[in-house]
């Protein structure tokens, strides 16, 4: 699918990285990585550990093919529970997925972005409009366990101003 390769924009990664200090980037391209570490397709972080590259502790950031985020999920808990390496994971807005079903069985955080769709960016860095979904964030822990996730509310706008600063 062409949204597979769509980058995120500075500001929304700059957000989330202020609050966890990304130490990798796990679904990324020689061109579109957002840390310095970081997993192509050709690495695969679907099939190597993270823990050689983040340590216990560490957050990871995700920006999953969106035609099958499933197996980034099943990773991110993997992760989380065996190395205790947390994730943030952008992802479109479904919770009638399979994957939206793991992440109401673990403690994590669901932050719904209101107020409006992220425009992604093509491989030359301009926004690439039409996104037809909206998105949330799944920030899963590090060691997440069993349980109930939290959910939060966040505008873009908010999110927007955030990283931009």
């Amino acid at each position: 699918m062409a949204n597979d390769l769509w980058r995120t924009p500075k500001e929304v990664f700059k957000y989330f990285n202020d609050q966890y200090n990304f130490q990798c980037d796990v679904a990324a391209s020689d061109q579109n990585h957002l840390c310095d570490e970081y997993f192509t397709e050709k690495d695969s972080a679907l099939v190597n550990y993270w823990s050689e590259y983040v340590k216990s502790g560490g957050y990871v950031w995700c920006n999953p093919p969106y035609s099958k985020p499933l197996p980034w999920i099943e990773s991110a808990i993997t992760e989380s529970q065996e190395s205790g390496i947390g994730s943030v994971i952008l992802l479109n807005c479904d919770m009638s997925t399979r994957w939206a079903k793991l992440l109401t069985e673990i403690s994590c955080q669901i932050i719904f972005i209101t107020e409006g769709r992220i425009s992604f960016l093509d491989g030359e860095g301009k926004a690439i409009g039409g996104n037809n979904k909206s998105q949330m964030a799944i920030v899963i822990p590090p060691y997440a366990r069993a349980g109930n996730p939290v959910t939060r509310y966040l505008t873009l706008s908010y999110i927007m101003k955030g990283g931009a600063e």
